[in-house]
């Protein structure tokens, strides 16, 4: 489990999934529009992905998911039996 959470320093943030046995947990992306929205009406729990608060992308092993550092998001903890492993990385680019 890792909770809610961004990269500071960072440019670009990713993970490699080496292990995912069936019931792992998704990457959670939450919307980056949500501090804006504070007087937003209530999100309808089939609406379309883009008008959900939070995004669940469900990887497979091999692949690598990289989103920009900003986002914030959550790694769910994992119910399956087996390990899940992943390797998450940052990079930045110094002036």
């Amino acid at each position: 489990i890792h909770t809610s959470h961004i990269h500071p320093q960072s440019v670009i943030s990713g993970t490699i999934y080496v292990a995912m046995p069936e019931g792992s947990a998704a990457l959670k992306l939450e919307d980056p529009r949500l501090a804006m929205m504070m007087a937003a009406p209530p999100r309808k729990k089939h609406a379309a992905e883009e008008l959900q608060q939070f995004v669940y992308v469900e990887p497979a092993a091999g692949d690598v998911l990289l989103w920009e550092s900003w986002l914030r998001h959550e790694v769910p903890m994992n119910l399956a039996e087996d390990d899940r492993i992943s390797v998450s990385f940052n990079y930045r680019w110094d002036a």
